[in-house]
């Protein structure tokens, strides 16, 4: 089978869960062989009782199948805003990314992202399944690395709240200055449904400082091969329709097999 059968049958066969939690997509962020186990959160701060306390959380095991294919498994924790609800199991995930360049080889790292989740919730907090597909898109400047995802979500099944595509995109400028820790700004914004987007000002748009960083896990007394990867920020909203602040975190550890 080739790159591209298997890339069509993933987007027309698994559809997906968009989460509320902040992540950047990295083109190049696969590796044949190795077990990776991550954990993304988020947690949004705002004066206004409907806007604040929003959480969201995941937990994902996944690996290279290929040097060009990664797969991952997920289960997604959310808890809504300005509810005093607990946070709940709300979906089962799968993600695949596809790298539809080498790396280096051509003007831009282009990758291409499919993801299906399949909600778990019942009763009064019942959502829809939904799927998130679009590229990944990466570019090395000097000592920077600026990465771009444009990515489109349509809802499935009953409970849906929109028809369409809604569409999201998230932007990472990282300058590449020291492997344990590194700075970068990071541009999150969802432009709604796809003729029929809200003004700008009506649309949820954060910016913010992230650091980045990795360390051997040897380094850090867990082993003798494998690395520990991390990511954590603070976003501001610019727009009315966005919570004034938010906590993003990542934390990823890749094992070799």
């Amino acid at each position: 089978m080739t790159r591209f059968s298997v890339l069509l049958a993933a987007a027309l066969l698994a559809p997906t869960l968009a989460h509320a939690d902040f992540r950047i997509v990295y083109p190049n962020e696969i590796d044949q062989g190795e077990l990776e186990i991550e954990h993304n959160g988020s947690s949004t701060f705002d004066r206004r009782p409907d806007v604040r306390n929003a959480r969201s959380y995941t937990l994902e095991i996944g690996t290279g199948l290929t040097s060009w294919w990664k797969t991952e498994l997920e289960l997604g924790f959310e808890r809504e805003a300005g509810t005093n609800q607990p946070t709940i199991l709300t979906d089962v995930v799968t993600e695949n990314l596809f790298r539809l360049t080498e790396p280096g080889e051509n003007f831009f790292d282009v990758g291409f992202y499919v993801e299906y989740g399949q909600s778990v919730t019942r009763g009064a907090r019942a959502a829809p399944n939904q799927v998130t597909f679009g590229p990944a898109i990466s570019k090395d400047i000097g000592r920077t690395t600026s990465t771009l995802n444009l990515f489109f979500t349509r809802q499935l099944g009953p409970g849906q709240t929109t028809q369409g595509l809604d569409f999201t995109y998230a932007w990472q400028t990282r300058w590449n200055i020291w492997r344990p820790l590194s700075p970068a700004i990071e541009i999150y914004g969802d432009a709604g449904v796809l003729g029929s987007s809200p003004r700008l000002a009506q649309q949820q748009l954060l910016i913010g400082p992230v650091g980045v960083g990795s360390l051997p896990l040897n380094d850090l007394g867990l082993g003798k091969a494998g690395k520990l990867k991390y990511e954590i920020g603070w976003l501001f909203g610019t727009t009315s329709a966005s919570p004034q602040g938010a906590l993003r975190w990542r934390m990823e550890v890749e094992i070799p097999f």
